[in-house]
Parts: structure tokens; C-alpha cells; sequence
């Protein structure tokens, strides 16, 4: 078996997306555990406005890292693993963007 470059980055990519990816998931329990929250009443039309905007951007982002979770998944069973690493990596994408929005709404969310 020979590794060429393009896949020796692929696998890299991987490894460090999935490090961070990790990360932010533990950041995130940490900050959901340690948080006060606010009530609803408290929040502010701006604040509601950009909560809005955090949740549509999530939607589509863990819409499309599903789709890329089942290419993946088809991948394995019928690809090579330089595109299964490819594609893993698109879902990490996808999951790290989604817990950096999870991070922003529990700013939001935190009471001041």
C-alpha cells in the first residue's frame, strides 16, 4: 500500500478536525454544565434576532453534514478510504461549525 501526498493531507485534516472537533464538543458540556441561563423574558429583540439567524445557519449545516455523514457511510462500502477520510472530514466540518454555533447561542443565552 503507497500513500500518496493527497492522501497523507486527507488523513492529516482528518486527525487534526476530528482533535478539535472534540474539543469543542467537551468546551461545550463544560459551558452547558457551568451556565446560567436566562429567561425568556430577559432576552433581548436583537439577541432573539441573532438566535435566529445562529439557529437557520445550524439547520442548514447539520442538513448538509448529514449528507455528508451518508456519502461517507457509502463510501466505506463501496469507495477507497482516501475518500471516506475525504468525506469524514467534510462531516467534522459540518459538526464544528454546528458546535461553534451551539457555543454562540449559550453566549447569548448566559445570564450577565
Amino acid at each position: 500500500m503507497q500513500i500518496n501526498t493527497i492522501s497523507l493531507v486527507i488523513y492529516a485534516a482528518l486527525i487534526v478536525l476530528s482533535a478539535y472537533n472534540l474539543r469543542l464538543a467537551w468546551r461545550l458540556s463544560k459551558l452547558q454544565t457551568s451556565a446560567l441561563l436566562r429567561r425568556p423574558e430577559d432576552i433581548l429583540p436583537d439577541e432573539s434576532a441573532r438566535l435566529q439567524a445562529i439557529n437557520q445557519d445550524k439547520k442548514k449545516w447539520k442538513i448538509l453534514g448529514r449528507v455528508f455523514f451518508w456519502v461517507a457511510l457509502l463510501v466505506a462500502f463501496v469507495g477507497e478510504m482516501e475518500e471516506l477520510a475525504f468525506f469524514l472530514s467534510l462531516y467534522s466540518i459540518c459538526n464544528i461549525v454546528v458546535l461553534r454555533g451551539n457555543i454562540a447561542t449559550l453566549n447569548i443565552l448566559v445570564a450577565k
